[in-house]
């Protein structure tokens, strides 16, 4: 219990933190007189608090959850996609959705997979030619795969250090998961960058759409 306590308190105090590094980071000008961006930006924080729905908070204390870290990123960017994502947490604490707690759930479910996302994401655009196709499938589909991965390893690092039962259950998900979440990620960046391109942050017309 005192380690539960410990974690708890400690990892409150980190995402607090990070919330706040982020917070002169928040492009706000993107949504200044832009009703469309602000509403977007609304709709999808209650899809990201939806996710939580597809829990398996039953099954053995393993709390397993998509967490749409990786879409967050490549349309909003990481400090809009974290307190997004903090949102998701911490609407999902009361209804005992929020693994091990607010803070932990939120470094686990947001801090963890937005930095790789933002990492494979800067990466990918350094790297790889600009070609639609390969923003959708590197970026989209195993941008989300690797976020879900990473989040259900800090999950794994901790409840065994915890010594919680189940704790094996999320290495055993995660292939599974991965792809779950790499079909959510993909699908939702490909039907976005086709309809509504703008909404999209990472993704510049002129650098994927135009010919050189």
């Amino acid at each position: 219990m005192y380690a539960m306590a410990a974690l708890q308190w400690l990892a409150g105090a980190v995402a607090l933190a990070v919330l706040a590094l982020a917070v002169p980071r928040l492009p706000w000008h993107k949504l200044q007189g832009d009703p469309e961006a602000q509403r977007v930006l609304g709709m999808a924080t209650m899809a990201l608090v939806l996710l939580r729905v597809f829990n398996t908070h039953g099954l053995a204390g393993v709390q397993l959850n998509f967490t749409g870290a990786m879409v967050a990123v490549l349309m909003f960017g990481p400090a809009f996609a974290l307190w997004a994502l903090a949102v998701a947490s911490l609407v999902a604490w009361p209804f005992g959705y929020a693994w091990l707690g607010p803070g932990p759930d939120f470094l686990a479910t947001a801090a963890v997979p937005v930095a790789l996302g933002w990492a494979w994401s800067r990466f990918c655009e350094r790297r790889l030619p600009p070609n639609l196709f390969l923003y959708v499938l590197v970026q989209g589909f195993l941008g989300g795969a690797l976020a879900i991965a990473a989040s259900n390893l800090g999950k794994y690092l901790a409840a065994a250090w915890l010594e919680l039962p189940g704790a094996g259950f999320y290495l055993l998900a995660t292939p599974l998961m991965m792809f779950g979440e790499a079909f959510l990620t993909g699908g939702a960046m490909a039907l976005i960058v086709v309809y509504r391109p703008h909404w999209c942050s990472t993704f510049d017309d002129a650098r994927y759409l135009r010919p050189r």
